[in-house]
């Protein structure tokens, strides 16, 4: 009877290891903007609106939001999970809301849900080495997707 245990047992593990064999050769495709990574910038270089309270003060830093893209490709669930101030909090969220719908992500061909984290951040690009209350500043957006 024992024989048979074993039996069954190695049959069973052999079993679980085909699946997990399967579930790694899953195709995965992820969300994209609409137009690629280059449009994101594009998007986020026309629509971001640095906080002129921070703008005058020449603060700079990173906001991490985190968004789900929808199977619609619709965005939601914006939040952020690292947080630099409020006004650039509610600016990073603001922004995130309001792009267009994405090109949903998918596995094995089938839309899904996907959870993104994106960081953003607000830097001011200089246009001397210096920074004075007088010099003409442009104020930059970076965007890197992380994964």
């Amino acid at each position: 009877m024992t024989k048979y245990r074993w039996l069954v047992f190695l049959c069973g593990m052999l079993l679980m290891c085909g699946n997990l064999d399967a579930q790694k050769k899953d195709k995965i495709e992820e969300p994209q903007f609409p137009g690629g990574r280059k449009e994101l910038l594009k998007y986020m270089d026309q629509h971001l609106v640095y906080p002129s309270a921070m703008r005058d003060l020449s603060t700079e830093g990173e906001v991490v939001v985190e968004f789900f893209v929808e199977r619609s490709g619709v965005i939601s669930g914006v939040n952020v999970v690292k947080s630099l101030n409020k006004e650039f909090d509610d600016e990073a969220i603001r922004l995130t809301r309001n792009m267009p719908r994405w090109i949903p992500g998918r596995k094995n061909g089938v839309l899904v849900r996907y959870k993104m984290t994106m960081p953003i951040n607000f830097k001011i690009k200089r246009k001397s080495g210096m920074v004075r209350k007088d010099d003409n500043r442009e104020y930059v957006n970076e965007l890197m997707l992380m994964q």
